[in-house]
């Protein structure tokens, strides 16, 4: 068993979460699962149970004196170093502790991937590769904690890695390979925005994890915090056997895992339950394959049974059930488990297995951990189951994330374009290290007297990365929910084009808010947030009637720009006023046509990119939106019909085409 990391709460001491604990030891036992995508609220444990497995993963044999642990029983996938290694002699075998390889979401490229020892070039004139985070998580576990913040380009790198189980090197003159294959496990908060959907299929298992309901294990999650915080060390001797029989439950089922057979019936039944769940593609099959035989390896028998796959099932299916994130869930937990029970034919009528206390629809539940903490079960997851705002490339330097508009960073994050000279007395932050080794080349000659190193480079001489990455945007979407909007359809109309945006918003990696005026003033329906899955329910059951506030409902969208300007100055800002442009109801007893006007030279003053969606059908002209869109200096888009498909079209074409 591996050595435990000090401060680190043991695994077999984490109250309830036995899915959660389930889906991480499957995988395990065999990585090949796919990982675990874990999505919850903050304080449920994730990172805890993340974490803590690395303290009963069994230690990993590897080459001796390789730096990506290669294993000794497959050469095909060996690096190039062990290769050539293995043409002077057969190689020697050790053991390394399993670990745990946090990717952090501010991590740079370079550091994912590795690139060019700086110290061993200057030093002796050659180039080295320096191993990255992929290079260590090799046959281990790669953790990224917040996995949905993480930027697009090494998102990106992560799929070619997993896909491939190689992550190749071409950069600064440095070409390498190296095997990659890691159990990827990620964490997340759903409020905190999206995951991109080429990455959620990616993991073979997804848990979504609640807080404990009852009252003495919630008691207990607290009994156990405590003594852990007060004495660790004493607290993780106390659970010292559990996690023993944990590692050494890990180390028997990997023995036995190659002996384990799949029937093809069981296959026929994955096939099947897959067809019928309707999701796309292949992955969902090999993940309930593999976690079904994992299953059985684990109970200690040598078959995998429908049993086994009606207990992954859930798990493998839940977040494959929705093409887009704006989907509606084709089925929900309970129809889902009613789904695999009637597709597998399994406890559908208590003849292939009897029903267990707490099954669901007929969906059996397989008991696999017996550690001295207690009986763990393994339950079913309870769970539900274009064209852009461009612009051209600007001057401004800019730290945060997206994918709306191209910026130069200010950071060491995003693709290298081109090097320029470092200021003078500053450090040169995100060295460029072949526009400083060019531009100290021609004075080597001269300086090799007086120094040891191959290349000797001047302080004038340094040279920064430039780097452009794409930046991110806010948009308010500010719908005008009053009667003035007319009949019942016209409504619907302005609500199916700002969900169809907010789409693209999604997409984009945007923050997201969504301000309604109706009546007397303006309501914050959602602050600012990525998560565009809660945008659109919010406004699917958005009411609609009374007077038309516009003016409040163009400050208050102003007001969220600016609260996001001073949050993060490199913001984006955009506003997408839905409305007619008639205001009746001013500010503090103002008249409201005069108000709106006012209100909308606010955002011609602020900077602010704006568009105006006239929904009314009003005389040749334009009439109060189009007025309103000139106060602004906004985008204005007249419709001369009312269909949601018209008004997202009109303004995607209006953004797209704007300078």
């Amino acid at each position: 068993m591996a050595r435990r990391p000090a401060h680190v709460f043991p695994f077999s001491a984490i109250v309830g979460q036995d899915t959660l604990k389930t889906a991480l030891l499957l995988n395990a036992v065999d990585s090949r699962v796919g990982g675990v995508l874990v999505r919850g609220e903050k304080g449920t444990a994730k990172s805890t149970a993340v974490r803590a497995l690395a303290a009963i993963l069994p230690a990993v044999e590897v080459n001796e004196g390789c730096r990506f642990s290669c294993d000794p029983a497959d050469p095909g996938s060996w690096c190039s170093e062990c290769q050539e290694r293995r043409d002077h002699g057969p190689l020697g075998k050790t053991q390394r502790p399993a670990s745990i390889v946090d990717l952090p979401v501010s991590a740079t490229e370079d550091r994912l991937v590795g690139t060019l020892d700086l110290e061993h070039a200057l030093k002796h004139g050659e180039r080295i590769y320096e191993p990255g985070l992929l290079a260590r998580a090799n046959r281990s576990v790669l953790y990224v904690d917040e996995v949905n913040l993480l930027d697009d380009h090494l998102v990106d790198t992560l799929l070619d890695a997993a896909a491939m189980g190689v992550n190749t090197v071409e950069r600064e003159g440095v070409s390498f390979s190296h095997p990659a294959r890691f159990i990827l496990v990620g964490t997340m908060n759903p409020e905190e925005g999206e995951l991109r959907p080429q990455l959620l299929d990616r993991f073979g298992l997804c848990v979504d994890v609640e807080s404990v309901r009852e009252p003495e294990a919630r008691v207990e999650i607290v009994r156990r915090r405590r003594d852990f915080e007060e004495d660790p060390r004493e607290f993780a001797r106390s659970w010292a056997e559990p996690e023993r029989e944990l590692s050494a439950l890990i180390k028997n089922a990997r023995l036995r895992l190659p002996g384990i057979t799949l029937p093809d019936e069981i296959l026929y039944a994955i096939a099947n339950l897959a067809l019928t769940a309707g999701v796309d593609g292949h992955r969902a099959d090999q993940a309930m394959a593999r976690g079904a035989v994992a299953l059985a390896a684990v109970a200690g028998r040598p078959e995998a049974t429908l049993r086994d796959v009606a207990s992954i099932a859930p798990l493998v299916l839940a977040h494959r059930m929705r093409r887009t994130l704006f989907d509606e869930p084709r089925l929900d937990s309970t129809a889902l488990a009613a789904l695999i029970s009637q597709a597998l034919g399994v406890g559908a009528d208590g003849e292939d297995t009897e029903e267990q206390p707490g099954d669901k629809a007929g969906v059996g539940q397989t008991t696999i951990f017996d550690a001295a903490a207690g009986t763990q079960s393994f339950r079913p997851a309870e769970e539900s189951l274009s064209q852009e705002f461009n612009r051209p490339l600007d001057t401004a330097r800019r730290s945060m994330q997206g994918k709306r508009q191209e910026s130069v960073s200010d950071d060491s994050r995003g693709r290298y374009i081109r090097a320029e000279q470092a200021a003078q007395g500053v450090a040169a932050g995100d060295f460029a290290l072949d526009a400083s080794m060019r531009a100290a080349a021609i004075h080597q000659k001269a300086r090799s007297a007086s120094s040891d190193l191959a290349v000797n480079i001047k302080p004038s001489e340094l040279h920064r990365k430039v780097r452009t990455r794409k930046v991110g945007a806010t948009v308010v979407f500010a719908v005008d929910a009053s009667g003035s909007m007319g009949a019942t359809n016209r409504m619907a109309a302005a609500k199916a084009a700002v969900l169809d945006l907010l789409v693209d918003a999604y997409q984009r990696r945007d923050r997201v808010a969504l301000v309604a005026f109706r009546g007397e003033g303006a309501e914050v329906v959602l602050a600012p947030t990525a998560s565009v899955e809660l945008a659109n329910m919010k406004l699917r059951n958005l009411a609609s009637g009374g007077a038309t506030p516009l003016a409040a409902g163009i400050l208050q969208a102003l007001e969220i720009v600016e609260g996001e300007r001073r949050r993060q100055p490199d913001v984006v800002p955009w506003i997408v006023l839905v409305t007619d442009g008639r205001g009746n109801v001013g500010i503090s007893g103002g008249i409201g046509s005069d108000d709106a006007v006012t209100a909308a030279q606010r955002l011609s003053v602020a900077n602010v990119h704006t568009v105006i969606l006239d929904t009314g059908i009003s005389a040749v002209g334009g009439g109060a939106a189009r007025e309103l869109a000139r106060a602004a200096g906004a985008d204005y888009v007249r419709l001369s019909s009312v269909s949601g498909s018209e008004i997202s079209s009109a303004v995607r074409s209006r953004l797209a085409g704007a300078k």
